[in-house]
């Protein structure tokens, strides 16, 4: 797909980045499902500092490190600390030096016509998660888990939808979690009343194909 056809942020202006309660919800999720985790790789990652801290703090992780289309997004992660690849996450090239990584996440932060307040259905998030997930676990044969951090407008047609795709690439996938992920934080740390913040769905090689579902609460 041509980078014409995704949308970046404009880094002299504020743009969305990943909820610190969302990130506790997943430090935890990480903790029960996959203790053993050594390689975390996020997709996608835009400014993935919250994350990328939590995870050397609360975890047994040994290697973080994030890909991301935008230059400027990759610099500034560079120049925190964090290894940072530049790179298409539809790319192949791209991807491989993520394989060997226990647990990927994918959120697109910024898909076509996202503008941070106006919902995006599921199927219209680009670069779409049906897309990844054949690539990863189909053409490139990906053992291991993916996490995709799905818009709140997620139904359970999109759910079996992308499920199907991935069994599909790999009759070895399963969908061992749909977790709901609420927060009571903006993103600049006002409060508000529980929102749903998150849809994640995590696909996996590894773990048994459940289709449990939680709500997880700040």
């Amino acid at each position: 797909m041509s980078h014409s056809a995704y949308q970046l942020p404009d880094l002299d202006r504020p743009f969305a980045r990943t909820n610190v309660q969302t990130v506790a919800q997943r430090v935890d999720l990480l903790r029960e499902l996959l203790p053993d985790a050594r390689a975390i790789g996020e997709l996608c990652c835009g400014d993935c500092w919250v994350q990328w801290a939590a995870y050397r703090r609360e975890l047994t992780v040994e290697r973080y490190h994030g890909l991301d289309l935008h230059p400027g997004v990759v610099a500034a992660n560079r120049a925190a600390g964090i290894d940072c690849d530049l790179g298409d996450v539809l790319d192949p090239a791209a991807l491989r030096p993520f394989l060997g990584d226990d647990v990927l996440f994918y959120g697109p932060p910024l898909s076509v016509n996202c503008d941070g307040h106006t919902l995006l259905p599921f199927r219209a998030v680009t670069p779409g998660y049906a897309d990844l997930v054949m690539l990863l676990f189909g053409q490139l044969g990906y053992d291991g888990t993916l996490v995709c951090i799905a818009p709140r407008t997620t139904t359970p047609g999109d759910m079996r939808w992308l499920y199907d795709t991935a069994t599909d690439a790999n009759p070895g996938v399963g969908l061992r979690l749909i977790h709901h992920s609420y927060a009571t934080l903006t993103g600049a740390g006002e409060r508000h009343e529980p929102r749903l913040k998150y849809v994640e769905l995590w696909l996996s090689t590894r773990l048994p194909d459940l289709w449990e579902l939680r709500e997880g609460q700040p």
